[in-house]
């Protein structure tokens, strides 16, 4: 029952945040009245070959000069990544630390950084920003401490990438932008967010983990903060290209989700059943982070109906539960072209789902070996990310 009702609830925010994104207008532009001035951080570790590329990307955004300024946060590097930043524009801060870590790059750009700013953007160094992403952010700033921008993936056709891209597209469509026109939360995914200073400066010193973004976030739900999904600002981030890379990147997420999850779930259960739904959104997500642990739940539990032995759901129940885990998805897919009925788009999913089933191996590892908090650096070059691609995606 518990499995259905998780799936039940997945299926219900997913069709319903679709139909009520439909049934809405175009995004409205940002207030005339208030435009933020932006401090755009980008991280870089040994990152000479794309610096530059995400540099004038944010140097060259439609928004008005004077209001954003763009710093580099260069942590133990040892190439170029300093002198190329600086050369395209960027104000240059050396981190330098025993430890790795991203969040120590954030919290040295923090000290180095003046006040007067409303947001703080933080990006990886090998993203992609389309000209529109302030203004976007803008257009969602009022009211909002923390906006996380729709990350989409950069066009890249080798095999492994190209499949985890279209993970992320299905996760957007499926999984955040319902959520944004339900008004729910979302959570920061470590590039292309926006938080106010005095925020970041409270809350940054007691992140821990080596997914900081996971756990600001969910320290942030604690306080009462939501993430702002804003899907009509995009970045463009890299997919690992290849096995051994992409294992021990999803091999560091894991870990810090469970360590995460260990730390902090009973206090976002708590705070859902005193009625945040926003809180109790995060916590499912928490608890259950695919849809795919739900989706074979469910179809477990209905071919276990379909036996009728004892102890077996009532088929009414279960066969509903399991058909939307199915259907829901799939038709939203066709109907927004995710997903072609041809045989490239077979072929695209059928990728995703063997590189899917990669998760079940490394989630037991990671298990096995969840107090290891070891941070892998994986470097990509001009040829692994096309200098042509935009954030769109394409």
């Amino acid at each position: 029952m518990l499995v259905l009702a998780v799936s039940a609830y997945q299926s219900a925010v997913t069709l319903g945040g679709y139909l009520k994104r439909r049934g809405k207008d175009g995004p409205a532009g940002p207030p005339p009245a208030w435009r933020p001035r932006f401090a755009l951080v980008v991280c870089a570790r040994d990152e000479e070959r794309v610096v530059g590329r995400i540099v004038g990307d944010l140097l060259g955004q439609e928004y008005p000069s004077e209001l954003r300024d763009v710093f580099v946060a260069a942590h133990n590097c040892t190439d170029r990544t300093a002198e190329v930043a600086r050369a395209s524009g960027a104000e240059v801060i050396d981190v330098h630390s025993a430890v790795p870590g991203k969040a120590l790059a954030i919290r040295a750009a923090l000290e180095r950084l003046g006040d007067g700013y409303d947001f703080i953007g933080i990006f990886d160094a090998d993203a992609r920003a389309e000209p529109g992403l302030l203004r976007a952010i803008a257009g969602r700033g009022p009211g909002a401490d923390c906006l996380q921008a729709e990350t989409v993936p950069i066009g890249d056709p080798e095999w492994i990438a190209e499949g985890y891209g279209f993970g992320r597209k299905a996760r957007n469509l499926f999984w955040w932008q319902p959520r944004e026109a339900l008004g729910l939360g979302t959570t920061i995914s470590g590039c292309g967010w926006f938080v106010r200073p005095a925020l970041l400066r409270e809350e940054l010193p007691n992140v821990t983990t080596l997914t900081e973004d996971l756990e600001l976030s969910v320290r942030l739900a604690l306080r009462g903060v939501p993430v702002t999904y804003v899907s009509d600002a995009r970045v463009a981030v890299g997919e690992a290209r290849d096995l051994r890379t992409s294992v021990r990147q999803r091999l560091r997420w894991v870990r810090g989700h469970l360590l995460v999850v260990a730390r902090y779930w009973p206090a976002l259960a708590w705070r859902a059943a005193r009625g945040d739904v926003r809180a109790l959104d995060l916590a499912v997500y928490l608890f259950v982070p695919t849809r795919m642990l739900t989706r074979l739940g469910a179809s477990l539990v209905a071919l276990h109906a379909l036996t009728r032995r004892a102890g077996a759901l009532p088929m009414a129940v279960a066969l509903p539960v399991a058909a939307a885990e199915w259907l829901v998805p799939g038709i939203i897919a066709i109907r927004e072209r995710l997903l072609t009925l041809n045989r490239r788009g077979v072929e695209l999913a059928l990728r995703h789902s063997v590189l899917s089933l990669l998760w079940f191996p490394i989630g037991i590892w990671a298990l096995l070996t969840a107090r290891v908090q070891a941070w892998d650096h994986s470097r990509r070059t001009p040829e692994e990310v096309p200098d042509g691609e935009r954030a769109a995606g394409r």
